[in-house]
């Protein structure tokens, strides 16, 4: 099934990738050129990945990322063993 749907899905999936770091660059340089004085979540980030992040920012987000992928990973997990099983 994965050998089907993976090849068929691939170009929607590149487009949607390719279209959403589009869109967010132009909120960023948007935010960017237009927000003088005022601070924007795009300026914040851009201005904290410059300055660089704590270690143990970067550990917890990464922690973070990592337990949600996890939780994804069981509960698609079970839902495929009860469609099966049906």
């Amino acid at each position: 099934m994965a050998l089907i749907t993976a090849p068929m899905l691939l170009p929607s999936i590149l487009a949607a990738f390719f279209l959403s770091v589009t869109f967010s660059w132009d909120e960023f340089i948007i935010a960017f050129l237009l927000s003088r004085f005022d601070v924007t979540l795009p300026v914040e980030i851009w201005s904290l990945l410059r300055s660089g992040l704590n270690p143990k920012t970067n550990a917890i987000g990464s922690l973070v990322f990592l337990v949600s992928v996890a939780v994804l990973a069981v509960l698609e997990m079970t839902l495929f063993r009860r469609t099966k099983k049906s």
